[in-house]
């Protein structure tokens, strides 16, 4: 069986050590038949951009030319050569490990990484030359380099430049000053890719460079403006990313037992509900998975036939939980807004900004399209000129909640104790009993200032407990889950991970201090009634009768207190 290429982004490596591949040589040709030879392509963290780009550069690299049957065969583009294969010399920059500590140590730490590139370029050539090492501006050594080189080959440079904007991103997100100073026209930044857009001139023929964002592409590249952006385009939507179809050929390739359709089926659910969802262009069709996340659930489910319990892979959840440091962007009050809107599972619509400028004031629709380039958000569907936004997975909008309980630990001077909401949880799941997550939850409230409870009200109390359900990663929870007769507050519903005994809805209802001043205990009774007329017609839905044993819970509070907290038979 096929071994799963979880982490492998060197394209030799995967072929020659029987690794699965899956086969996205199609796009070599689409690319060589593009209108520009110049490309930027842009996807989230962890979407096969460094294995893409190592497999253009060992299809096109003229040193490969005999590996070529060894390297490509079974596969769309083995069978169909392109003019141009093995026709180039490539040059690579890598620039995602750079230290961003300084302005000096960064402008360091990019000459010393394009010196890396230049001195593996003259080793992996056996060129006989020597470049100016000496210069301190990385503009004056790249020029250097390409006029020395230009005399020592015979075909041009195809230049690939993996994760363009990673240092300028950190850079963004914890020092926006410096990021202006780097990116200005004078900085060494901008001044690397004017030179480069020289080389076009005479000895660079083909670019291909990849990022995340396109926060920083007018910015840094405002002088280089011949290149040509395709995240967007629909015609390269699957370039990166898994389709369903690939998904379930992964996992036919590489389960070491035979596996039937149910048991299959299954596992998308699972893999669809946590890692698909994925659109980037609008006028796309085929919603797409993250393909690091596939991968590292695969490695485990391929031996064991049980996937990891944790659904985010470590070493990139990190990456994940840098969005509170997207924030600083924006003025507080609009993050705010937007952060409620995506938690509340509100309606979030904009245009989607092809090209940021720090110049201008960070407004919302630069926001959410941000959150959308980091896949955040993806296209739900299309509103005009604009786009419809959602979470794309029950893994995103997993970190969200996660963000939101550590602002709220935050903001309301009080410590979550973990142990104790997993407990609770514990105890609906095992027990049927949702008294204690209820007292967990006024705990929380009642370390909110009174302040806070002015504009409180039902959707954040569900946010908190939500949040605090999440924590537990016990159940697939819905929010305003949509059934036959409505929508339910809150459904814990089968993950398909973890087995609790018992699932359930729960009915939410909240009453002001200003309603309960004027009406007393008569606007408790109202709002229990309601909500017991409510959950009794949620309880006839198909897709819960299947649940043997379900618990419905209606719970009504008032301020910081749950006055009524009723289970229903």
């Amino acid at each position: 069986m096929k071994r799963i290429p979880y982490g492998i982004s060197d394209y030799k490596k995967l072929k020659l050590e029987n690794y699965v591949f899956v086969d996205k040589t199609k796009y070599i040709e689409k690319l060589e038949n593009y209108h520009s030879p110049y490309i930027f392509f842009l996807r989230p963290r962890r979407f096969g951009k460094s294995l893409f780009t190592s497999m253009l550069s060992h299809y096109y690299d003229c040193n490969e030319k005999n590996n070529f049957e060894e390297l490509f065969c079974d596969s769309y583009i083995g069978e169909n050569k392109t003019k141009d294969v093995n026709g180039y010399y490539m040059l690579k920059f890598n620039f995602s490990t750079l230290n961003t500590d300084s302005k000096e140590i960064l402008q360091n730490n990019f000459l010393i990484s394009i010196k890396e590139s230049f001195d593996s370029f003259i080793r992996e050539y056996n060129l006989s030359l020597e470049y100016m090492r000496d210069y301190d501006d990385p503009a004056t050594m790249l020029n250097n380099f390409l006029a020395i080189v230009y005399d020592k080959i015979d075909k041009p440079i195809y230049v690939i430049i993996d994760e363009y904007d990673h240092f300028a991103n950190e850079l963004l997100s914890f020092k926006p000053e410096l990021f202006k100073d780097l990116v200005s026209k004078t900085g060494f930044v901008r001044k690397f890719y004017e030179t480069l857009k020289k080389g076009t001139e005479f000895i660079v023929g083909k670019i291909f460079a990849t990022g995340v964002s396109p926060i920083t592409l007018d910015s840094m590249t405002s002088g280089f403006n011949i290149g040509d952006n395709l995240t967007r385009n629909e015609l390269f939507h699957e370039m990166m990313g898994f389709t369903d179809l690939e998904v379930r050929d992964l996992i036919k390739t590489t389960v070491k037992k035979e596996i039937s359709q149910e048991e299959l089926d299954q596992v998308m659910i699972i893999l669809t509900q946590n890692y698909n969802g994925y659109l980037f262009s609008e006028r796309a069709r085929i919603r797409l998975f993250n393909s690091d996340m596939i991968l590292y659930y695969l490695k485990y489910y391929v031996e064991t036939g049980i996937g990891p319990k944790k659904l985010i892979d470590e070493n990139i959840a990190s990456d994940y939980n840098k969005i509170g440091n997207l924030f600083t962007l924006t003025t507080k009050g609009a993050s705010t807004k937007i952060i409620d809107k995506i938690l509340r599972g509100e309606e979030l619509v904009g245009e989607i900004t092809s090209q940021f400028s720090l110049e201008k004031e960070f407004d919302e629709e630069d926001f959410l399209s941000l959150l959308f380039y980091l896949g955040f958000l993806t296209i739900d569907k299309e509103d005009f000129a604009d786009v419809i936004y959602k979470v794309p997975n029950e893994a995103v909008k997993g970190i969200y909640f996660d963000y939101f309980a550590k602002k709220l630990e935050e903001e309301s001077d009080y410590e979550m104790d973990i142990v104790e909401i997993k407990k609770a949880v514990k105890n609906i799941a095992v027990n049927g009993n949702i008294n204690s997550l209820v007292e967990v939850i006024e705990k929380a409230l009642n370390k909110l200032s009174n302040r806070d409870f002015i504009n409180f009200d039902e959707k954040y109390i569900k946010i908190i407990m939500i949040s605090y359900l999440n924590l537990a990663k016990v159940y697939l929870i819905k929010s305003e889950y949509e059934v036959e007769e409505g929508y339910i507050d809150i459904a814990l519903l089968n993950n398909y991970i973890v087995k609790p005994r018992y699932y359930g809805i729960i009915e939410l209802k909240y009453v002001t201090k200003k309603e309960y001043e004027k009406s007393g205990q008569d606007i408790i009774d109202y709002k229990k009634e309601e909500a017991i007329v409510q959950i009794n017609n949620y309880k006839t839905s198909e897709e819960l009768l299947a649940f043997t044993e379900f618990k419905k819970w209606v719970l009504v509070f008032v301020k910081d207190k749950c006055v009524v907290n009723l289970e229903i038979e």
